[in-house]
């Protein structure tokens, strides 16, 4: 009788799941952050799926967030990788500035009870 009960409450809100950019700290749910992988050869990469096997960390849209998790090396702690080599450095940051270029010509649809990204709650 009391499942019967629970089940007729009505419907439950879906589970999101969060994830926390590695450079910012900011929790959003998975599919708002980027993520990345660490490949069985060492290389981080970018992985637009999210079901890539390996070693994953996430990372915001913003590229000052990818400036500092290259510059802070939080790529490598979180991946638990070796050091960048620079080409791979070369291509996350070219993937970074690609996202800023594409948020820069999409229209915006920031609402206002939608925080910025810099302010902390």
């Amino acid at each position: 009788m009391g499942q019967a009960a629970n089940k007729s409450d009505g419907a439950r809100a879906k589970h999101v799941p969060q994830r926390t950019c590695i450079a910012c700290r900011r929790t959003d749910a998975k599919r708002g952050l980027i993520r990345l992988v660490r490949t069985p050869e060492g290389r981080i990469e970018v992985d637009a799926t999210g079901k890539r096997n390996g070693r994953g960390a996430y990372l915001c849209h913003n590229p000052t967030c990818w400036d500092a998790a290259i510059k802070r090396r939080a790529l490598e702690r979180a991946l638990r990788a070796d050091a960048l080599t620079p080409e791979n450095q070369h291509d996350l940051l070219a993937y970074s500035r690609e996202l800023s270029a594409a948020e820069a010509h999409a229209p915006a649809t920031r609402t206002a009870d939608v925080l910025p990204h810099d302010v902390r709650v």
